[in-house]
Parts: structure tokens; sequence; C-alpha cells
């Protein structure tokens, strides 16, 4: 950070420097009690429910939180592990402990000054046997009062499918599963089902009295491999309100709303009035009787209208309310009632202070030597294009088809075809670079912002794509914001067209792009631009400015159970651009020992840079360690789709990627440069850990920890971000309130994760004392930096809004360059001569959180004093020798 030496000048250079306003000014309402300060994440299923819950209840308090976050708590399917599952969204889930055991759990909680925040999934719930309002819509299809709930296109573009529900099941041809017997009929509780494999379907009930007057379910059989023998049974299944066929063929002829392209996850009508009472009627009970204090919205851009979805919420609720909104670089969070984000922004903020960007240029080179060069943007491109002429080309055709229906109501676009109209959709879709827009699906109002995405797109799109006539790139764009009409047909294509938007981003880029992409892996996360080198210390604090003016009450997150990896092990894979010189001699002599290797580079690639990151801190890896990442990689390439695929498996791919994951992630076997490598990497990511930790807690927002991440966090994807947590060695970790720490054999311990829990848990403390200086009204004041380091130190106050209280807090960034040749956190003397600027009305007495040392502070700020035995700091007024406050 450049230093600046008068106070006023400074912060006139920051505020000159903060980014654009989009328009958007959403302003926070006032803070309650019960609002959340501090989260701790749960993800519940049968085997971790509310009771068990209930007796970590305890250790929850103490470390300091003042919310448990649940994942969500309404009947899901049975087995569920995560509960984005629901199939009855009127019950609390029976396996978790049901409304018993959460009210019980509540009661306990309330009892240690905690709250419960929960988990909520508007967009979708499972297409499943156990969901009565999916056996309704199957059982009675579009006369029923299911038809409303479900988003299904009655009359699809498959011939004799009209009035029915495509279910992409069977493992083969239609004609094959009839005749072979694969289709049965099959007593449930003395009702006929149709059968197949595991699953059964209802039958409508008239087709029900057909079966019985035919003498029952064997009259319906035949003989395997007769076609005509099966005949009453295929005209009973025609009868059907749904038709079954091939997997292989349902995303181009699926005629449901899904979630992304997930076939058992349907996409559910929440703007219909009477749907929004079914699906949120348990969740508004618990909240009038005080069981639940706040809501997480899951994936609200899948929805028609996000907007007026989440003002209905608030306006039902009244409660604190963030929404998985998922923010491109540089977007903002639209004016919505709600607190803000589930922090996905913040995490790629704190992760850019630790990506050196003078590190890129080699990093990209190692990248090339090993098969890679081609840049994101391409990545991107490719993946939203696989995307929408795969698993969402059903979805796409929906849309087209009525953007040409439309086209016939304007004469100037009357005369193209459906392909062009889905060739121009299909290519700006491929451009855009947020989520989705959000013009109004019932005036077509568009903002600004919307009409700069959709412009932009539609420029780039034409680009590449020249071949349409000019005058329906001109009326797309004009179509889509708003600008070509407001009659129901126009509407319907701008709010399908934004729905389906954001699948594409989500499963082109997250989903696909992400894991192609490889010269810093640790860039490919949710919200992120894997291109992208890193923030400055400048936009650190601008953003966080931002947040303490728009929304204070937000999620501050660095681990969610969507995260592409842990926050600790994204940190040991950030570390490598700090060393890239080492990185690069580490690759070399690996590519070295694997010269026979069968594996593409770029497969190398993935595996040397992910075992980083999960690389023990403590011991040697073992096999659950190498199996940990042989799935990963697995999935990984999975993702990726170029070697491999979820729907084409290439096993002999697979097998060669386990193995050599084995191999790599095995300490006897790995040349000393690699495990060298993983040494630095981890200390470097340990001091790193720390600051992140400190900026976390105490940022402008809600401190959110994702569970067992109070210490040295080594996850990779779901589902192994979703492994057990250890608590009682979690346990055995916490200070209790006013325990002295020997921070000094923390610190030489500090592999075992102990520091981590200790700097997290005074940090809380910290928010806890101070609630002037983090909650409502409060001030952010970020201090000047000059000295040898001043670019590698984030420095900042929290301020109470009349100047009595104030917290200082220090991190450090990229504090590889301070350790120099030392394998040890960055203190005293490394920072030589980096000093911080203390406003006048900032000094005073203050007390070190961590050390317990004191006194008074002037106008300058010794680093080499303030860390010399963390290499954080956390300073808190001392508020029984108060500084004088200037008038």
């Amino acid at each position: 950070m450049t230093h600046v030496s008068a106070e006023a000048d400074y912060l006139d250079d920051f505020n000159r420097e903060a980014p654009p306003d989009t328009g958007t000014t959403p302003r926070p309402r006032p803070q309650r009690s019960e609002d959340p300060h501090a989260t701790y994440r749960l993800q519940l299923h049968a085997g971790f429910g509310f009771a068990a819950v209930s007796e970590l209840l305890d250790y929850f308090a103490d470390l300091g939180v003042t919310h448990l976050y649940l994942s969500p708590v309404l009947q899901a399917r049975s087995g569920s592990m995560h509960g984005y599952d629901v199939v009855d969204p009127t019950i609390v889930s029976e396996a978790l402990g049901g409304e018993e055991g959460l009210r019980a759990l509540a009661t306990a909680a309330q009892e240690r000054g905690l709250g419960l925040i929960v988990d909520i999934v508007p967009n979708h719930m499972a297409a499943s046997e156990e969901n009565p309002l999916w056996e309704q819509l199957l059982a009675e299809g579009m006369s029923s009062a299911a038809a409303s709930v479900f988003d299904v296109d009655w009359r699809p573009p498959l011939p004799t499918a009209d009035g029915k529900v495509i279910l992409p099941v069977l493992g083969a041809s239609y004609g094959e599963a009839l005749t072979s017997g694969a289709l049965r009929l099959t007593r449930v509780e003395g009702v006929y089902r149709l059968q197949y494999e595991y699953r059964t379907f209802p039958l409508r009930r008239d087709t029900l009295d057909t079966i019985e007057a035919a003498g029952g379910g064997r009259a319906f059989s035949g003989t395997p491999g007769v076609a005509a023998s099966w005949q009453p049974l295929h005209d009973l299944l025609e009868a059907q309100y749904y038709r079954l066929v091939h997997w292989r063929i349902g995303d181009d002829v699926i005629n449901y709303r899904r979630f992304f392209t997930i076939d058992d996850l349907a996409a559910v009508r929440v703007d219909v009035p009477e749907v929004f009472e079914r699906i949120h009627a348990a969740t508004i009970d618990l909240i009038a009787d005080g069981v639940i204090s706040g809501l997480r919205v899951d994936h609200p851009d899948g929805l028609r209208d996000p907007e007026r979805y989440l003002q209905q919420l608030r306006n039902r609720t009244g409660v604190w309310i963030v929404a998985e909104k998922i923010l491109h670089p540089g977007e903002r969070l639209r004016d919505w009632p709600i607190a803000g984000t589930t922090g996905y922004d913040f995490c790629n903020d704190v992760l850019g202070l630790y990506i050196n960007p003078e590190a890129m240029s080699q990093m990209h080179d190692i990248d090339r030597k090993l098969g890679g060069g081609q840049p994101y943007e391409e990545h991107a491109v490719a993946g939203k294009r696989a995307v929408l002429e795969g698993g969402l080309s059903a979805d796409l055709a929906r849309v087209a088809a009525s953007l040409w229906a439309v086209t016939q109501q304007h004469p100037d676009v009357r005369d193209v075809t459906l392909d062009w109209c889905s060739r121009v959709l299909s290519r700006t879709l491929e451009h855009f670079h947020v989520y989705r827009t959000y013009v109004d699906p019932e005036t077509g109002t568009a903002h600004p912002a919307d009409r700069e995405h959709i412009s932009a797109a539609v420029a780039k799109a034409r680009e590449d794509d020249p071949h349409p006539p000019p005058e329906l790139w001109d009326f797309l764009e004009a179509l889509l914001s708003g600008d070509a009409g407001s009659n129901p047909a126009t509407l319907e294509v701008i709010a399908r067209f934004q729905q389906l938007c954001s699948a594409v981003m989500a499963k082109g880029t997250e989903d696909c792009a992400f894991y192609r992409y490889r010269p810093v892996l640790a860039l490919a996360e949710v919200g992120g631009d894997p291109a992208r080198a890193g923030r400055s210390v400048e936009e650190f604090q601008q953003a966080n400015a931002y947040r303490a003016e728009r929304h204070p009450h937000a999620i501050l997150s660095t681990a969610t159970h969507d995260s592409k990896r842990g926050e600790d092990t994204r940190l040991r894979m950030a570390a490598l651009t700090e060393m890239v010189d080492a990185w690069g001699a580490a690759v070399d002599a690996c590519e070295d020992a694997n010269l026979d290797s069968p594996l593409p580079a770029q497969s190398r690639q993935l595996v040397y840079q992910t075992a980083v990151g999960v690389w023990p801190l403590e011991g040697e890896p073992d096999d659950t360690h190498r199996d940990r990442l042989a799935a990963y990689v697995v999935k990984a390439e999975r993702e990726a789709g170029v070697y491999t695929s979820w729907t084409e498996n290439d096993e002999q791919f697979e097998e060669r990627l386990r193995a050599f994951a084995h191999k790599i992630l095995d300490a006897e076997s790995a040349p000393e440069a690699f495990t060298a490598a993983v040494r630095r990497s981890s200390e470097v990511a340990m001091a790193s850990g720390l600051g992140q930790v400190v900026l976390r807690t105490l940022s402008p927002g809600v401190a959110d920890l994702y569970q067992g991440t109070e210490v040295w966090d080594d996850a990779l994807v779901d589902p192994d971000n979703r492994r057990e947590v250890p608590f009682s060695s979690r346990r055995d970790l916490l200070y209790a309130s006013g325990d002295e720490a020997a921070v000094d054999d923390l610190l030489a311990h500090r592999r075992n994760g102990g520091i981590k829990m200790f700097v997290l848990q005074r940090a809380l403390a910290a928010r806890a004392a101070h609630p002037s200086c983090v909650g409502f009204g409060s001030g952010y004041l970020p201090l000047p930096v000059s000295g040898t380091w001043a670019d590698h130190i984030v420095g900042f106050a929290r301020v109470a809004s009349d100047g009595s209280d104030a917290l200082l807090v220090i991190a450090p960034r990229l504090p590889g360059a301070v350790m120099g040749e030392r394998d040890a956190p960055p203190l005293g003397a490394d920072w030589g001569d980096t000093a911080l600027k203390i406003p006048g009305f900032l000094q005073g007495d203050y007390r070190d959180i961590y050390s317990g040392g004191g006194g008074e502070i002037g106008d300058t700020l010794e680093l080499s004093d303030l860390l010399s035995s963390l290499p954080v700091a956390v300073l808190e007024r001392d508020l029984d020798r108060p500084a004088e406050i200037d008038s």
C-alpha cells in the first residue's frame, strides 16, 4: 500500500479510488439483538442430527459464535447427506429428529445464548416417490393441484408427449426395457404401481380400474423378446401422465425445469402465491415461535423473480436473511431486502491477498510445459457451449422456441429461423460474465447494470457468430433489455433466459472450466475469476469499506459446503505463487521421476497442485490421504469432461489417475524438491491462514466458520468437505475464558492447529467484547502503512460510531517474502522498518488480545514490536483509560 503521510490525504485518496457504484444503493436495516454476529455452519444428516448438535452446544458457546447455521432441516429424501433434496417442505426432517427435536435444540441453544439459522431451498424439490406432490403430479397430470408447483412444459416437442412429464430414467431404450420385462407392475401397500429397477411410479386412477378388470398385473406381463406380447403393458403406459425415456436422450427431451442438470431435482414455482405458502408454511411457523432466527436462501438465481421472492420472504418472516447469490468480481449485489450474500465474494477478496501477481507469468509457463496454455475465457466459452449442447439443450430449445414465437409478432424480424434463434441465444449465454440479469419479469424494467451486461454479451456473441441476421441480434438485445415490449410472451422469454443463464454459468464455469484451467488451481473458487492475478491491499480495503457501508450484516466466509477446496487447502495451493522458482523445480523433479507416465500432462498438473494442498501437516501421508486425493482428481477430471466424464467414464484412464495420485502422495517415492515445496507452502499458508482468520472475523460482516475449520482445514470439494468432524479433539484445544495461553508454545506446535483455534477464539471474543465496533453503524478505517514491507500488511480500524471504542486489526499479506529463507512465520525483526500510521482520534491505550500486553499508541505503530510473537495482531482499546476524542 502506498504510504500517504497525512491522514486526510490518505482518506481522500482511498475514497477517490473506491470502485464506482453501479447504481444499486442497498441500505442496511438496523441490527437486532437476535441477529447473528458469528455463525458456525453444520452439515446435518441422519447420523448427525439435532440431538447430536445439542451435545456440542457448550463447545460452540465457548468458541464464541452466536448462531448455529444449519443445512436444510425439512424432510429430505431417505439417506440424504445434505438435505437439499427436500421431499416434503411441510414437516421437519424425521431423520434429523423431527420438529420436537428441532424445538428442543433451539431451547437448549437459547439457554447458552445461541440462535439458529436454517438453510431453505425454494428453487427445487426431489423428484422422488417420497415426495407427495411429485407423486400427485405423475398420477393426475396437468389437472392436478401439484401442476402449479413444478415448472413443466406440458406441450413438449417430443411427439405423443403432450400432457406428460418426460422422465429420463431408463438405462436402455424404451423398447428394450419394455420387451425385456424390466418394466412391470407391482403392488405397493396393496396398490399397483409401475416398477423399473429400484424405482416405482404411480398409475392413473382410472388405469388402476383397468388393471383390476383385466384380472390383475399378470395380464400385463409378456414373453421376454416377443414384442407383441407386451402390447397391453405398452398401452397402459401410454395412458399415463408421464413418459419414460432412455437417460441418454433425456437432456434433449426433458420438459420440466431442474436444478441445473440434475433430473432428480425438479424446479419449484415459488412465484405462484399458493406454492410459496405451501413451501414456506412450516418455516414461517418456526420463525413465529422463535425457533429460527435467520435464513439462508439457497440458489436464488434459479427463481423467476428473486427480488420479489426475497421481499415476500422478508415481509412474512422479518428475520435476518442472506442469499447464496454468487457475484462475479466487480459485480454488486442488487438492492434486495436482505442482509447480503453468503460470502463467496469475501472469500475471493481474501484469497486474492495471498496470490502473488508477479508470479503469474511463471505459473503460466509451468502450465504450458504441462500441456496447458489455453486462455481461461476460451475454457469458459467452451464449457458453457458444452452444457448448452448437452445437459441444458432442452432448456435452450424451450427458450429458443419462445423467442421464435415472439419474433413473429415483429415484422422486422419475422423471417428468421428457429436455428438462428437458438444460435443467438446460445452465443449470448456463452459470453455472459455474470450469473444472470434481473430484468423485471412483470414489467420488463431493466437496471442500467443489466443493460451493460446484456450489451457486452451480445456484442461478443455477434462477433463470435456473424451468420444470424444483424436485425435478430439487435432484436435480441432489445428484448432481453426490456425494450421490445411487455406482452406476456416477451416477458416469458426474458424470465426464461435469466433462469437459464444462471444454470449455464454454474455448469459451464464452476463445474467445467474451473476444472480445465490449471495454472493456479487455488483461484478456481466459486464466485472467482481463475485468470485474475490476485487483489492488492487497496482493492481489499475498498471492498471492505463497501461492505461496511452497504452490507455490514452479510456473511464473511472462506469455506462452505460448495467450496472447491477447504480454506487452508486453498491457501497452501496459493502459496505456490510465493515460491514459484521452488515450485517449478518441484514440478520438473516430479516430471523427471514420471517420464513413463501414460497420463496427460494436464492431469499430472492437477495432481501435483492438489497434493500440495492435502499433504498432512503432521506425519506422512497414509492411505486415507491418498484415497481422498484419488477420489478428488477423478471427480475433477469428470467435471472437466476432457479425458473422462460422468456419462462416459474412461475406466482405464481413471484407474491410471488414481494410481498416479497414490504415487505422488507418498513420502518415500516423492522427489525431495517436491516434499521441500510442500513444507515451504505449508509454512507460508499457516501464516496466511492466521491472517485469513482475523480478516474474516473482524472485517465488516458476520464472521462464519464452516464445520471443522477452527483448526487447519485440508478439505477438498464435496463430499470430502462433509467428512465427520472430530469435535472431541477440537474441544481439547479450546481455552476457557480468562485462561492464559503460551503463545510461543502454540506457535512452536503450530501444525496441530491449536494456534489457529487460539487466534480465532480470541478474535471472536473481541467481537463480543466490543459490539459497538463491529455492529450497526460502526466505522471502518484503513490504516496507512509505510516501510519495506508496506505492501505485505493489511491494517484497519473498527470504530464505534461515537469514536468511544476501537479495535485495530493487522494481518500479513504474501508473508512468504517477509519470511525470507526461514520456514517460520514472519515475526519481530523480519518486519524491519514497516509501520502503521495511527490517526489522532485512534491514539491511546490498547491491549493486545493475543499477548495480553498493552500500552499507549501514538501516531506510529512499529510492526517489529507489534508482531513479535504472532504474525497477526488485534488491539482493543483499554476502556479503563479511554482516549480523548477530538471534537
